[in-house]
């Protein structure tokens, strides 16, 4: 399913919102279970520059990798990466008793997607290109992903109502899904 141009307006300014830690931010989204599917377009939306990203990064690397390997590999892992944690959530909402939150909350994670991947694919797009010096790129990208990690401790704990260190414990377990998916792409690589 795919949102009108009226409902990803609408959701990319809840998540700027939410980005200013503006709880009224989780208003602008469609919550509904049509909504839910439809935040997962938000891997589409971004999906253009990360494909960028990575023709650039196939182009420094050194070993004799296929395009097409290389492609089929980071596009499954995208999938993945795109799937894996709102499962992971299904059960985790049901252990911290917010199932009722749970659409509200992949909803909102879905579409924060899009302005945590607008800061920071174009971070790796100048590292990767050596448009920036590796020292600077790594920098700007871990101040980028300080502040991905405290806007998605606010959204969890905003819209799944719980405490900050619930909130905490989702983003880590994120962030490790996130590392771990990374890992086993470059080692098939």
């Amino acid at each position: 399913m795919i949102p009108t141009l009226r409902e990803i307006v609408s959701a990319l300014y809840g998540a700027y919102r939410l980005a200013r830690f503006d709880p009224s931010g989780l208003d602008y989204f469609d919550q509904s279970i049509a909504g839910f599917w439809r935040s997962f377009f938000a891997a589409v939306l971004i999906a253009p520059v990360y494909l960028f990203l990575l023709m650039i990064r196939y182009s420094k690397f050194t070993e004799d990798v296929w395009l097409f390997r290389f492609l089929a590999i980071e596009t499954i892992v995208y999938v993945i990466a795109w799937v894996t944690f709102p499962l992971a959530m299904v059960y985790l909402a049901k252990a911290f008793e917010r199932e009722e939150f749970y659409i509200r909350f992949i909803v909102a994670y879905n579409w924060a997607g899009v302005l945590q991947n607008a800061i920071y694919l174009p971070i790796g797009i100048l590292g990767t290109a050596g448009l920036v010096s590796l020292d600077n790129a790594n920098a700007m990208g871990l101040v980028a992903l300080s502040l991905i990690l405290i806007y998605n401790g606010f959204i969890a704990r905003t819209a799944l109502n719980v405490s900050v260190g619930a909130a905490a414990g989702l983003v880590g377990l994120d962030f490790l899904i996130s590392v771990f998916l990374n890992a086993m792409a470059d080692g098939v690589l």
